[in-house]
């Protein structure tokens, strides 16, 4: 028999609009700040769905929601068969954790003004924390509170991407309208600030595809010629910020090309990029000698200490703690079988909201937009880094997808109960 402790509607949506506010606002400012919003979400879902009741969920919902069920599952059998502790399973335990706050927010999503405050506050705060580590405490690439660099830089962009597509949501709210373009355009630089002052070359190269989903999305013969103007102011400022000395930007690029270079041509490993070729090549050889459930973390540093000691592997792979490819990652650690179930929650998330981008409605338009961006960037991210594999970008990644997922189809509800 069910509890009968039904709280108005209007406070489990504040709620919800609280938590969101605090993950994102405190995500990179704070230490551990991604955890303290993400852990009132989870608490605030498992009640609603235990005592008050269970919303009722579309076919994409399901799939989702058995996509994030079976990454979480096969990383528990691999561990299984690996005999490894339990405590590996910790980061894929966030994805099974994400399916409550799915259910959840699809029926009580936050406030989109708390979403966009929370994205504009938490890329400003950061920004603030990147100066200060620059300029004033002498740090050479600006990390905030997160594990490193590369993570710092990559969700920073992300909410930068974020605040700019809220700059079209601001077109449907009727007050305050001038205020809140401030305020998001701020957010959009502070984002793309901490990408610079990151020095996360990674993340630069998801630019092109948002580029293109915003395109897609918001682009017809009306506005092509505004939409041209920008393209081209966006063009002319990236190449002053390539060509600036204090970005820092061309002399990253430049370093990769020759790091690309010293490793091709000499086998030069002891480099930022020289160190992920040789990694990902000890990966590959390896690979197919366990290719459907993968070697445990244990045996694969056996394995490659074997390979260094015969001179099969340059000796400073020995020094990295992953791969710097999520993908190659997923198939080291968990086989052919992870990775499918990897890239299938990739591929449903984005065409779920890729369709969408063609929704007459403004705000499920621009939603969409988040959603397709963020998937996006979130698979590029993993190409040069392990995204998926700490706490700040696993949650991040559950968190924004449960959350913009949330919102979106809640409306969707909304629009289909008003119309019938």
């Amino acid at each position: 028999m069910r509890m009968n402790i039904a709280t108005p509607s209007a406070c489990w949506t504040n709620i919800a609009s609280a938590n969101v506010f605090l993950l994102y606002s405190l995500t990179l400012s704070v230490p551990s700040g991604y955890s303290y919003g993400a852990a009132l979400l989870l608490l605030t879902s498992l009640a609603y769905l235990t005592f008050v009741k269970r919303p009722k969920i579309s076919g994409e919902d399901k799939v989702l929601i058995l996509c994030l069920l079976g990454i979480f599952l096969l990383a528990a059998v691999t561990l299984a068969l690996h005999g490894e502790k339990l405590k590996l399973l910790d980061q894929s335990s966030r994805f099974l954790l994400a399916i409550p706050i799915l259910w959840f927010l699809i029926e009580h999503p936050p406030r989109l003004a708390y979403l966009w405050a929370g994205l504009s506050v938490g890329a400003i705060t950061a920004a603030g924390v990147a100066y200060w580590q620059l300029q004033i405490a002498g740090i050479e690439r600006a990390a905030g509170f997160v594990t490193s660099a590369i993570p710092f830089g990559n969700l920073g962009l992300a909410m930068g991407i974020f605040c700019i597509a809220g700059l079209f949501w601001v077109t449907t709210e009727r007050k305050y309208q001038k205020p809140w373009r401030l305020f998001l355009a701020l957010g959009a630089l502070a984002g793309i600030y901490c990408s610079l002052a990151s020095g996360s070359r990674g993340g630069w190269i998801a630019l092109p595809p948002v580029l293109l989903i915003f395109c897609i999305a918001f682009l017809n013969h009306t506005n092509r010629r505004r939409a041209a103007g920008l393209i081209a102011a966006l063009i002319l400022i990236s190449a002053a910020l390539f060509e600036a000395s204090g970005t820092g930007i061309r002399a990253r690029i430049d370093e990769a090309f020759q790091q690309i270079d010293n490793y091709t041509e000499q086998h030069d490993a002891e480099s930022s990029v020289g160190v992920r070729l040789e990694a990902w090549r000890a990966a590959l050889i390896n690979i197919p000698e366990k290719p459907l459930l993968g070697w445990s973390p244990e045996q694969y540093q056996e394995q490659l200490e074997l390979q260094v000691k015969n001179g099969q592997v340059h000796p400073y792979v020995l020094h990295l703690s992953n791969s710097h490819n999520n993908y190659v990652e997923v198939l080291l650690f968990q086989g052919v079988i992870g990775l499918i179930a990897l890239l299938a929650l990739y591929l449903f998330a984005f065409l779920f909201f890729y369709k969408r981008l063609f929704s007459s409605d403004r705000i499920i338009k621009v939603l969409a937009v988040c959603g397709a961006s963020f998937l996006a960037s979130f698979f590029i991210f993993g190409l040069t880094h392990v995204i998926l594999g700490r706490n700040n970008g696993v949650i991040f990644f559950v968190m924004t997808l449960a959350i913009f997922w949330g919102c979106m189809r809640h409306r969707e509800n909304m629009l289909a109960a008003n119309t019938s």
